[in-house]
């Protein structure tokens, strides 16, 4: 609903009236409830809608995403699914951002103890520790080169994904919690507009430890509401990321 439509004028202030008269009357009061209304107001004023891009591993999600926006945003190489959720909405020229959500460390253990299961690699260690995630790396190094590539077959891809996921640990642990999911906006790591955040986001060592990508993005596509959200697959190589 457009609320530039004149049947629109004063829309909140008329709701807002409906449900004060609403709750003077008892018997209603207490058998109706108000939420519903509440909700639907809120989207006819701001209205947003979601339009989600959902499909296999490496199918090219994101890079249709880049596309369609004319911008390289989001991490799209052969071989390689978006572990991350991302969504894309409309932001003013000076407005743009990114706020970018991190794994908490007990997620990406949790993550390297399935993916080292599935290869048959010995996950027994500790992660912070240098000689273990060496052992970890050379064995994702020999099955992709044994597999003919890394996107050759479903173990090599898991292999890379998880050889991704070690990278984005080392390089990213003061930025990651044990427990909790750190948040961070883009003036935190010092980027000074969104091609330099978007640029640190799609690298796959990154991305692989990031949960969670909100962009805000100046573009026509997204100025009416519309907001672009990119899936991992659902065949992606971590189980719950599909």
């Amino acid at each position: 609903m457009n609320s530039n439509n004149p049947q629109c004028a004063n829309l909140q202030e008329r709701v807002t009236i409906l449900l004060q008269l609403l709750q003077q009357e008892p018997s209603l009061r207490t058998q109706q409830t108000s939420t519903a209304v509440e909700s639907s107001l809120k989207k006819a004023i701001a209205p947003k809608f979601e339009i989600v891009f959902a499909g296999a591993f490496s199918a090219g999600k994101s890079m249709l995403i880049n596309a369609l926006l004319e911008r390289e945003l989001l991490y799209s190489a052969e071989g390689h699914a978006t572990g991350t959720e991302c969504s894309i909405e409309y932001a003013e020229p000076d407005r743009e951002r990114v706020v970018l959500t991190f794994l908490s460390e007990a997620e990406i253990r949790e993550q390297v103890q399935m993916l080292c299961h599935k290869l048959n690699l010995n996950a027994s260690g500790n992660i912070n520790q240098g000689e273990i995630l060496d052992l970890l790396q050379q064995g994702c190094e020999a099955i992709i080169a044994a597999e003919g590539g890394e996107s050759k077959s479903e173990r090599a891809k898991q292999a890379k994904a998880l050889s991704l996921l070690l990278e984005g640990y080392i390089s990213n642990r003061d930025r990651i919690q044990t427990i909790r999911n750190a948040t961070y906006s883009m003036e935190q790591f010092n980027f000074s507009n969104l091609a330099e955040a978007a640029g640190y986001a799609r690298r796959g060592n990154n991305s692989s430890v990031l949960k969670r990508l909100q962009y805000y993005c100046h573009h026509p596509l997204l100025e009416d509401g519309n907001v672009l959200v990119d899936m991992p697959g659902i065949d992606a190589p971590v189980k719950k990321d599909a």
